[in-house]
């Protein structure tokens, strides 16, 4: 399994990130250990993530959003506890295309997203999509959220610790201070971390260490920068 996520009431969510077409690839089990639920979440998932109520939130990368025939094929999918569909990224509604859904975090209710390949910061509740615009920084592969600012982290070859401030506003989404870089208590590099982040915490693992900072600390560091 490449993912276990809570569901309410003790529930717990497996999922495996890779699936043939139809191949159930999800399973609810409940606190006594009971297969409740399965399904089909769809294939080649890059994030998946559930909210406090047991909506299931998932993004996909290249190899299921470019063609794929189920819900991969959005870019972005939303299920019910019971592993059927809820909601599906809009195909044809003027919306950037989900080439690959960088940057999938769910903050409340609401997903935050930054996709590849026009890396627009978006936001999507009910079934409400919000296009705040395109980012000043693309290749972002994770990002924290806080009201109006949003922290990209992780990039392409050697921007894989840099980290970039930005704040929505009315003239769009700008970058907020100077850049900074991740680095460990110690010092050292960050390139083999798995991040994965929920609202404005990233949480960060490697080698059986797990490490945690939050927007702020981000926002102090980055805002005493110089742009």
């Amino acid at each position: 399994m490449s993912f276990v996520q809570p569901l309410p009431e003790g529930r717990v969510l497996l999922a495996a990130a890779r699936a043939g077409r139809g191949e159930l690839n999800g399973e609810v089990w409940t606190r006594d250990g009971d297969l409740e639920h399965h399904g089909h979440l769809g294939d080649a998932i890059e994030e998946l993530q559930a909210t406090a109520s047991g909506k299931v939130w998932a993004g996909y990368f290249d190899e299921g959003a470019l063609g794929g025939s189920g819900p991969e094929g959005h870019g972005l999918a939303r299920f019910n506890q019971d592993l059927t569909i809820d909601w599906l990224y809009p195909r044809d509604a003027g919306l950037p295309f989900i080439s690959d859904c960088y940057t999938l975090n769910l903050d409340g209710a609401t997903a935050h997203f930054c996709p590849y390949t026009d890396f627009h910061i978006q936001s999507a509740s009910g079934d409400t999509v919000t296009d705040w615009g395109a980012s000043p920084h693309q290749s972002a592969h994770s990002m924290l959220v806080r009201g109006a600012d949003r922290v990209l982290l992780s990039g392409w070859g050697s921007e894989y610790d840099v980290v970039t401030l930005l704040r929505i506003g009315r003239e769009g989404v700008r970058q907020i201070g100077g850049q900074c870089r991740i680095v460990l208590p110690d010092g050292i590099e960050t390139q083999e971390l798995r991040y994965t982040c929920r609202g404005g915490d990233l949480h960060a693992f490697n080698r059986g260490r797990w490490y945690r900072i939050n927007l702020h600390a981000f926002s102090a560091i980055a805002g005493s920068t110089d742009t």
